[in-house]
Order: structure tokens, then sequence, then C-alpha cells
């Protein structure tokens, strides 16, 4: 008798476990689509997409094209493996505004709308941008004449040390200009390295930091490693969106000349790229260069890209 009913207990309890496996499984599976593996605005092992997505973005930041963030390509790739990053970044951007284009008409598109991800009831759900982005700010530098090295939030290790990169890293030469990418206030400038160095323990080297208020929503653009002596600017000056600020260098806990470009809204950090307007670029790179900007004091305000 107790066999029998140790028999009907385990079984009902196999069954249970069973029956969980049929349910949880299918879910579980469509939350990894969705983005439950995505936490505090980052992806998770990213690492493992981080060499594909950094050279597709370079080129396309490059070329001026827009951005497309990791989240949305591997929302797609993730469904169907065919799928090149390459093409999901073109196919996600509209040509003539250069924005991210909403995700309900990415997958109007034939390729995308066979796709489970593109069912209705996996759109509402999905987390992705389904609207038109604003894009208040202007490129921080000329990304012509630089290229991406790190992208928001990537798992990396540098010197060693793993770390999740809370900023874009934007790698140019020495002293290639640095602009505002906003209409605000000096708010913080921390200028210790009189020498272009590298410094393992130095943090972001020399840094300024700007405050600006855009349609009641308050940002602060921290830029980092920036070169020795390259900025006139005092705390609470104004300065307007364009404006040259300092430029490149590898001051403090760097790699190599670069930019660290950081955004903050209401001091939590955000992706800065996602706020660029990559067709503000046109009438761009007119502004009137510090004195102290070494090897610039021959450019006249008249300086186009």
């Amino acid at each position: 008798m107790k066999k029998k009913i140790l028999s009907i207990l385990l079984g009902s309890i196999g069954g249970i476990i069973l029956l969980a496996l049929v349910i949880i499984a299918p879910v579980l599976m469509i939350l990894d689509f969705f983005g439950a593996n995505i936490t505090d605005g980052y992806i998770e092992n990213n690492s493992q997409y981080a060499n594909e997505y950094i050279k597709t973005v370079k080129k396309n930041i490059k070329a001026k094209n827009g951005y497309v963030s990791l989240e949305r390509i591997l929302y797609f790739y993730l469904a169907d493996n065919s799928l090149t990053f390459d093409e999901i970044y073109t196919d996600n951007l509209d040509k003539d505004s250069k924005k991210l284009i909403p995700i309900s008409e990415v997958c109007t598109i034939q390729k995308y709308k066979v796709l489970d991800v593109c069912k209705s009831e996996n759109i509402s759900s999905s987390g992705q941008i389904n609207e038109e982005q604003a894009k208040p700010f202007a490129p921080p530098i000329n990304f012509s004449n630089s290229n991406i090295t790190s992208f928001f939030m990537e798992e990396r290790i540098v010197y060693g040390k793993e770390e999740i990169h809370k900023a874009w890293d934007i790698s140019s030469s020495e002293q290639e200009p640095v602009y505002s990418t906003c209409d605000g206030i000096v708010e913080k400038k921390s200028f210790p390295y009189l020498i272009n160095k590298i410094d393992k323990n130095g943090g972001t080297g020399n840094t300024i930091t700007i405050s600006c208020e855009i349609d009641n929503l308050k940002y602060s653009v921290l830029y980092g490693h920036l070169y020795p002596n390259s900025s006139t600017l005092k705390v609470g000056d104004n300065v307007t969106k364009g404006q040259v600020i300092a430029s490149v260098g590898t001051t403090g806990y760097s790699t190599g000349n670069h930019l660290h470009y950081q955004v903050s809204l209401n001091d939590k950090v955000i992706d800065g790229m996602s706020l660029v307007d990559f067709n503000y670029e046109s009438d761009y790179y007119q502004p009137v260069y510090p004195p102290s900007l070494h090897g610039y004091e021959d450019f006249q305000t008249s300086y186009k890209n």
C-alpha cells in the first residue's frame, strides 16, 4: 500500500514538474527575446556581441548614418541569426531623418514580419521604442574624424580589470576639437593634468561637465580625458550648442587619445548617443576656438567639416 501511495505521489510530482516545464519554458524563451537579459540599461553578457556591434556602429556613425542600439539589433538577431548586424542596423534607420524607426514600422518589412517578435502582442510588451525619438543634442565630436571604440554599458576588460563602461569612448587624433552638445552651463571643471599622459589611477583625467535643460529635462554631460590647457572655460560659464569646449587627449585612466562621452538624466546615466541629431552636422563646426586650444589657433569661425 505504501509503495502504491509513494508511486502515485511521485507520479503526481513528476507530472506537475513536467507541466511546469511545458508552461514555463516557452515563457522564459519569450522573456529572453524581449529583454529579460537587459538590466539597468545594459544587456547582460554583451561581450559576446561587442566586436560585431562595435564594427557595425563604428562604420555607421563615422558615415553619420544615425544610431541603432545593441538592444534593438539583438531584438531581431536573437529571433533570426541569419540576419546580419549591418542589415538590421540599416533597416532600423530612416535614411532622411537618420532617426530610429518605430518598431511597429520595422515589423512591416517582410523579413521581419514573419518573425514571432513582430506579432502585435509581442511588440506591445517588447519595451522597444515605438515612436519618433527627440534628438536634441549636437555631436560631441566630428564623427568623420573619429572611431567608436567602446559603446554604452559595454562589458569589457581594461588593463586586466573587468568593468561595465557607462559611457561612449570615441577615439581620434590628439587635440581633435570637442563640442558642447547643448546650450548649458559649465557645472564642473577639473584639469589636474598638465601633460597629456596616461595615469591608471587617474579616472577620467581632465574633465568638463556641462548641465543643460531641454523640454524641462535636466541633462548632465561629462567629457573626459581632455587635453591639457585646451579649455578656457570656468565653472558657471554659459556655453552654446556646437561650441568648442576643449580638445581630445589621453589624460587619466586611458589607453590612448579618445573622448569619454557620458550623459546623465536626473543623476542616472543614459545612452547619450541616442540623443544625437546626425543631421545637425550640415550647419556644424562653426565655433570660435579658444586661444589656448593648441594646434587650432589659426582656425577661423568659418571652419567647416
